[in-house]
C-alpha cells in the first residue's frame, strides 16, 4: 500500500508535466475564447517577391515540413533561407531580404532561449489541422512565455500563391510583428515599455472615436479629421510630449495643419501599404516601436514621417506621429511647404482639388495669368522706352528699328517671366509645375521667334535702303527673295522648338520631315535647282537689273530676277523667261560692266593699189584715230596691212569707242567708216569686191594723178619722219591731239 502511494507521489509531477505539455504544445487545436477555430487560407499573387526564388529543395507544403525547415535553417544559422518561411507581406519589397533575415535570426534566438526547437505534434498534411471537420488553416508552432505573465504564440498559416497555384505554410505576418518585442523581452532581458494613462497632458486623454490601434488606422484617422478641418483632433494624433503642456493645444493645431499639407504634397495616395497590426511591421534600421508611414524623395529632399507605438494603461497601444517627426515638421515645411497660404487659408482651399491642383492654386493661376498679361504690357512699354532712348543716342538707324520690332514679342517674354514667378509662389507639385514651365517656355519661344521674324523684315528694310543708295537694282530685287526664304525657315525652327518645349517628341517629326523633304526634293528637283540658282545669282552677282546680257542665244536687258527665273527684255521688246538653274550653268556675257566698246573692221583694196597708196591709207586712218577724242587712245586702236587675199589687199584693225552708251557708239562707228571711205578716195584707191571677174576688154586704170599725189605725200612724210608706219611718231601724235577739236559738251560749255 505504501509502495503504491509512493508510486503515485512520484508519478504525479510527471503526469502534471505531461498535461501541461499537452495543453501548450500537443493540443494546439484546442480553442480558447479569444482564438478563432478557423481562418481563411491567405491568397497572394506572389509570396515575398522581394526574397526572390526559395532555396532549392525547400518543402513548405505542410505545417510540419515548413516548421521543420525553419528549425533546420536556425540550427545552420541560415537566416536567408529561414526568411522564406516567414510571411513578409507588410514589409516593403526592397527591404524584405534584409528585414526577413534579421527577423528570422531574432525568432531563432527566442526559440533557443525558451528551448522550443521541435516540430512534434504538427500535422504533416497540406490542409493542416482539422477542427470540427474543417481545416483551421493555421497552427500554433511555439508559445513564448513573457515576463508579464502573458504568453506569445507563433502562428503558422496556409497561403496560396495564385501566380502558380502553389500552397505553402508560413509564419503569419502578425507573429512576425511580435518577434522584435519577444527578442527584446526574452533574449535581451529588457523591461516592457512603461504604460501611460494620458499621452499629451495638455490635450487630455484620447477620445475613443479616434482609432489609433495600429499604424494604418492612425494614418487614415489623421487624414479624415483633417478633411473635416478638425485640427484639434488632428493635434491629438501627434506625440507632443516634447512641448510644454500649455503650448500643446496651440502648437499642436499649427503642426497638425502643416503636417497634413506635407503629407498631401509628398504622399497624396492611400496608406494601404502601412501595417494594420497593433505592433506594426518590422523595418530596416527602424526601432520596433516605430513605423515609417511616408518615405519619399521630393525635390532633392528626403521626407520620412514616422509613427511611434505608446503603451497605454488599461488599453491597447496607441500609434501617434513620433516626437522626431513632430520636431522636423517646421524644417520640412520651410523647404517644400505652402508658406503663408498653408498657415492662414481656410481648409476648403486645400481640400478641394482637381488635376493635382488645389483650389487656391487654381485661383492663383487664373489671377497670375491676368497679372502676367498686365506685367507683359507694362514691362514691354518700359523696356522699349529705355532702349529707344539708348538707340536715339547712336548714329545708326537700324537699332531704332530693332527696338520698334520688340513691341509684341516683349509682351510674351515678360508675361512668361511673370507667370514663372507666380508659379513659384503657388508652390505647385511636380506635374502641374512642369506644365506651367512648359507654358512659360512656350511663351518665351513664341516671343523670341516673333522677334526674329520681325528682325528679318528689319534687316530686309535696311538692306533695301543700302541698295537704294548704291542704285543696286539686283540687290533690291533679291531682298524680297531672301525674305521669302528665311522667314518660313525661321517659322519652322520656332515651331519645332515650341513643340519640343511643349513636350512633343520632335525627333519623329524631324525624321518625318526629313523623309518628306527627300520625297519633295525628288519631286520638285527642277524647282529646287532654280531656287538655289536664284540664291547663287544673288550672291555671285553676274549681272543686275537693267544690265544688258547675253545668255546662250538670248540678248537683252535684265528686267527682274526672281526666286525661280530671270526675265530678259530683248531688242525686239519681247520678254524671255529663263530658269535660274540654266543661267547658272550657262556662259553669261554682261555688257554693262565694260568701260568702252570695241569695233573691229577689215578694209579690202584692189590689187592695183600701189604700196604708197596703202601707206597713205594706213597713215591717214591712224591720224584720224588719234584726232577723234571719242576713240580710246591708250592702246585703244590699231590698223595693219594684214594679207594679200584672193581678191583684195586686206587691212584690218580695231578701235575702242570711249563710251558705254551704245547709241553714241553707233555714231562713232558711222563717222569712222565715213572717214575710211574718204581716205581711200583721197588715196586714189578703190575697194575690192570678194568676186572673181573675167575681163575680155581693157581693165580700168587707177587714177594716175591721185596716185602720184599720194606717193608724193608718203615720200614727204617719210623724209620728214612723220609717216605713221609702222607706228605713229610721238611728234605727230602730239600735233594731232593739239589740233583735235573739243568734244561737243566742252564746245557747248
Amino acid at each position: 500500500m505504501a509502495r503504491t502511494r509512493l508510486s503515485l507521489l512520484v508519478c504525479t509531477p510527471l503526469v502534471c508535466a505531461l498535461l501541461v505539455w499537452a495543453l501548450l504544445v500537443a493540443l494546439p487545436s484546442v480553442a480558447r475564447a479569444d482564438i478563432p477555430k478557423h481562418i481563411t487560407a491567405r491568397e497572394l499573387k506572389t509570396v515575398n517577391p522581394g526574397l526572390g526564388k526559395p532555396p532549392q529543395g525547400l518543402d513548405r507544403s505542410t505545417p510540419n515540413r515548413s516548421w521543420s525547415a525553419f528549425l533546420r535553417y536556425c540550427s545552420a544559422s541560415n537566416w536567408d533561407g529561414a526568411s522564406h518561411l516567414l510571411a513578409l507581406g507588410d514589409i516593403r519589397q526592397a527591404q524584405q531580404r534584409d528585414v526577413g533575415a534579421a527577423t528570422a535570426r531574432k525568432l531563432c534566438a527566442v526559440l533557443k532561449k525558451i528551448n522550443q526547437l521541435t516540430a512534434g505534434g504538427l500535422p504533416d498534411t497540406g490542409i493542416g489541422p482539422i477542427v470540427e471537420d474543417k481545416p483551421s488553416n493555421y497552427a500554433v508552432t511555439a508559445r513564448v512565455p513573457l515576463p508579464d505573465g502573458k504568453v506569445g504564440e507563433v502562428w503558422i498559416r496556409r497561403f496560396k500563391q495564385t501566380s502558380d497555384n502553389s500552397e505553402m505554410w508560413l509564419v503569419t505576418r502578425k507573429s512576425v510583428s511580435f518577434v522584435s518585442m519577444w527578442y527584446r523581452l526574452v533574449v535581451q532581458g529588457q523591461k516592457a515599455e512603461k504604460a501611460v494613462a494620458v499621452i499629451n497632458s495638455g490635450l487630455g486623454a484620447l477620445p475613443p472615436k479616434l482609432d489609433v490601434g495600429n499604424p494604418r488606422a492612425t494614418a487614415n484617422t489623421f487624414r479624415n479629421v483633417i478633411k473635416r478641418g478638425d485640427y484639434d483632433s488632428a493635434a491629438r494624433l501627434l506625440d507632443l510630449r516634447g512641448l510644454a503642456a500649455a503650448q500643446q493645444k496651440k502648437q499642436g493645431r499649427r503642426l497638425a495643419r502643416r503636417l497634413a499639407l506635407l503629407i498631401e504634397r509628398v504622399h497624396p495616395g492611400s496608406f494601404n501599404r502601412v501595417s494594420n497590426d497593433p505592433l506594426g511591421a518590422p523595418e530596416k534600421d527602424v526601432p520596433d516601436n516605430e513605423e515609417v508611414v511616408v518615405s519619399a524623395k521630393f525635390e532633392k529632399l528626403t521626407v520620412e514621417l514616422r509613427l511611434t507605438r505608446i503603451e497605454r494603461t488599461g488599453k491597447g497601444p496607441a500609434w501617434l506621429f513620433s516626437q522626431s517627426t513632430v520636431q522636423d515638421i517646421d524644417r520640412i515645411y520651410g523647404k517644400i511647404g505652402y508658406g503663408w497660404a498653408g498657415d492662414f487659408l481656410p481648409p476648403l482651399f486645400f481640400n478641394v482639388s482637381f488635376w493635382k491642383l488645389q483650389l487656391w492654386q487654381w485661383i492663383g493661376l487664373v489671377v497670375g495669368l491676368v497679372l502676367a498679361w498686365f506685367f507683359g504690357l507694362i514691362g514691354s512699354y518700359v523696356t522699349r522706352k529705355i532702349l529707344l532712348q539708348m538707340a536715339k543716342a547712336t548714329k545708326w538707324e537700324w537699332d531704332d528699328r530693332v527696338v520698334e520690332a520688340m513691341d509684341g514679342p516683349l509682351k510674351f517674354v515678360f508675361a512668361a517671366l511673370a507667370l514663372l514667378i507666380v508659379a513659384g509662389l503657388l508652390i505647385l507639385g511636380p506635374g502641374p509645375r512642369d506644365v506651367v514651365m512648359r507654358v512659360c517656355k512656350l511663351f518665351a519661344v513664341l516671343g523670341l521667334g516673333w522677334f526674329l521674324v520681325r528682325t528679318i523684315d528689319v534687316a530686309g528694310d535696311i538692306l533695301k535702303d543700302f541698295f537704294n543708295k548704291r542704285d543696286d537694282e539686283m540687290g533690291k530685287a533679291m531682298v524680297p527673295v531672301a525674305r521669302r526664304i528665311f522667314k518660313p525657315i525661321m517659322v519652322l525652327v520656332v515651331l519645332i522648338v515650341a513643340l519640343q518645349n511643349a513636350g512633343v517628341n520632335v525627333a519623329g517629326l524631324i525624321a518625318g520631315l526629313g523623309i518628306g523633304g527627300l520625297a519633295l526634293a525628288m519631286a520638285a528637283k527642277s524647282t529646287l535647282e532654280n531656287m538655289l540658282g536664284g540664291i547663287t545669282i544673288a550672291f555671285d552677282r553676274p549681272f543686275k537689273v537693267g544690265d544688258t546680257v547675253t545668255v546662250g542665244t538670248v540678248t537683252g536687258a535684265v528686267e527682274e530676277v526672281g526666286l525661280r527665273s530671270t526675265r530678259i527684255r530683248t531688242a525686239d521688246r519681247t520678254l524671255v523667261t529663263l530658269p535660274n538653274s540654266k543661267i547658272v550653268d550657262s556662259q553669261v556675257e554682261n555688257y554693262a560692266p565694260r568701260d568702252r566698246i570695241r569695233l573691229t573692221f577689215k578694209i579690202g583694196l584692189q590689187y592695183d593699189t600701189s604700196p604708197d597708196q596703202i601707206r597713205f591709207v594706213l597713215d591717214a586712218i591712224k591720224r584720224y584715230m588719234v584726232s577723234d577724242a571719242r576713240i580710246y587712245q591708250d592702246g585703244g586702236f590699231r590698223i595693219r596691212l594684214n594679207a594679200y587675199a584672193d581678191s583684195a589687199i586686206e587691212l584690218d584693225g580695231f578701235i575702242f569707242a570711249a563710251t558705254t552708251d551704245f547709241n553714241l557708239f553707233t555714231v562713232v562707228k558711222e563717222d569712222f567708216f565715213f572717214r575710211i571711205g574718204e581716205i581711200v578716195e583721197e588715196a586714189g584707191a578703190q575697194f575690192a569686191f570678194p568676186t572673181r571677174t573675167i575681163y575680155t576688154g581693157k581693165a580700168s586704170e587707177a587714177d594716175a594723178k591721185r596716185a602720184k599725189a599720194a606717193a608724193s605725200v608718203v615720200h614727204e612724210r617719210r623724209e620728214a619722219g612723220e609717216l605713221c608706219i609702222p607706228e605713229i611718231p610721238e611728234k605727230v601724235r602730239a600735233d594731232i591731239i593739239a589740233a583735235r577739236p573739243a568734244p561737243p559738251e566742252e564746245a557747248a560749255s
